[in-house]
């Protein structure tokens, strides 16, 4: 919504109206970062009496500040309102394969702080779950945070999610399956708890504070152990009839490329993920010479910052390998641009570390294999969140209904 547009709300005695224009209000000030209640009373079709009463209550919680007089062509000075910030909190995990990223943000989004935790790959859902618990309750008691200013929990997870319902349908990559999550939450938490596809979560991050915030048609697509995305249509989440939709991960695009963990044959996951350039690294008639010169110590094995290093360091059986995944991800891209038609298309996660070498050439590729009535509307774009997205996304959820969106 932008500034001068006006949110209506309706005036009356019910809690759930009370509850719906308090949130409205709420909301307006987040987007205006400072407003007076005249301009509240304005904006909003409210009388002066109600916007007053509403302030009222958003001082008496905590959530709203006054900061000073604003300017006035005639008459008193306004007082100024604005979010208040460090008096709520919102907790946003992203679980992966690799470990726990926590971020810890207030009211306004500001970040407060955040942490990447590993985590054995073997641990059960519970375990972690567990392992987030102590990460939240150590980051409230260092920071004297209680939990009734904690307003929630979101955690993103990579997989195929009932978020109504708070279940995992399937979770490959942390092979977890059909997994009832709302007793996990009730013996872990007394806050509410949130669950959301990790693309989905950093869709709405982009949407929140990135490049999407005044797209209504837009997909953000992650590159990372996996390969997801979360898609914005009519400015709302695309999830299709089960849930299920934004897995391009799954889009085939070499049949014969290998086995996917789904069951089919090159599976862009298979040729463009994080793990499967590294695992094609490995396998490079080459390799022993490039880990004796880039792997120092046995204990240590070939990672994706490694293979960064040397494709940057000019070995180009190593870049031929990124130059390959960024010919599948524009491929990719190209049909998403067929069938859906957004206005951007944001690439970020574990993307954002190799962006610079491989960008311009998935541009290249999209621009020759997309229609180009599509193609002439679209916007291809780094993130500049990068890892931290679905954390954030996920940490923005609690706000979101805080707010009423």
């Amino acid at each position: 919504m932008r500034k001068e547009e006006k949110t209506i709300l309706r005036t009356g005695n019910n809690r759930f109206l009370k509850e719906y224009n308090q949130a409205g209000v709420l909301d307006l000030i987040r987007l205006h970062g400072t407003i007076s209640r005249a301009e509240i009373s304005n904006l909003t079709g409210l009388s002066p009496t109600a916007a007053g009463k509403i302030v009222s209550a958003l001082l008496k919680i905590g959530y709203i500040h006054e900061i000073g007089e604003g300017k006035s062509s005639g008459g008193r000075r306004p007082i100024l309102l604005e979010l208040k910030p460090n008096s709520f909190f919102s907790v946003g995990v992203d679980l992966d394969i690799e470990g726990i990223r926590f971020v810890l943000i207030d009211i306004t989004g500001s970040i407060i702080c955040h942490s990447f935790n590993r985590i054995n790959k073997n641990l059960s859902f519970s375990d972690v779950i567990k392992k987030v618990k102590d990460i939240t309750e150590k980051a409230a008691q260092d920071l004297k945070i209680d939990s009734e200013r904690i307003v929630g929990i979101g955690i993103s997870i990579p997989g195929i999610i009932d978020t109504e319902n708070k279940k995992i349908i399937t979770a490959p990559n942390m092979q977890w399956k059909d997994i009832d999550l709302e007793t996990y939450f009730n013996e872990n938490f007394n806050v509410p708890v949130y669950v959301e596809n990790e693309a989905m979560a950093s869709a709405i991050c982009e949407n929140w504070i990135g490049c999407c915030r005044d797209l209504s048609d837009f997909v953000c697509i992650n590159i990372g152990t996996g390969i997801g995305s979360g898609i914005y249509t009519g400015g709302k989440l695309y999830r299709g009839v089960g849930g299920s939709a934004g897995e391009v991960g799954h889009i085939v695009v070499n049949e014969k490329g290998p086995k996917c963990g789904c069951g089919n044959y090159g599976c862009l996951e298979t040729m463009a993920s994080i793990a499967s350039i590294v695992e094609r690294v490995k396998n490079l008639p080459t390799y022993d010479s490039i880990s004796k010169k880039y792997i120092q110590g046995n204990d240590k094995d070939m990672d994706f910052d490694t293979v960064l290093k040397a494709a940057r360091d000019g070995e180009e059986a190593v870049k031929n390998i990124l130059m390959e995944s960024a010919k599948y991800i524009g491929i990719a891209v190209s049909y998403i641009v067929n069938v859906l038609n957004p206005s951007k298309i944001v690439l970020g996660k574990e993307f954002v570390k190799y962006a610079d070498i491989v960008i311009d050439y998935i541009k290249e590729i999209v621009k020759c294999k997309a229609l180009k009535h599509p193609e002439s509307f679209l916007e291809i774009s780094v993130s500049d969140i990068g890892e931290n997205s679905s954390a954030l996304g996920a940490a923005f959820i609690p706000l979101k209904i805080l707010f009423g969106r």
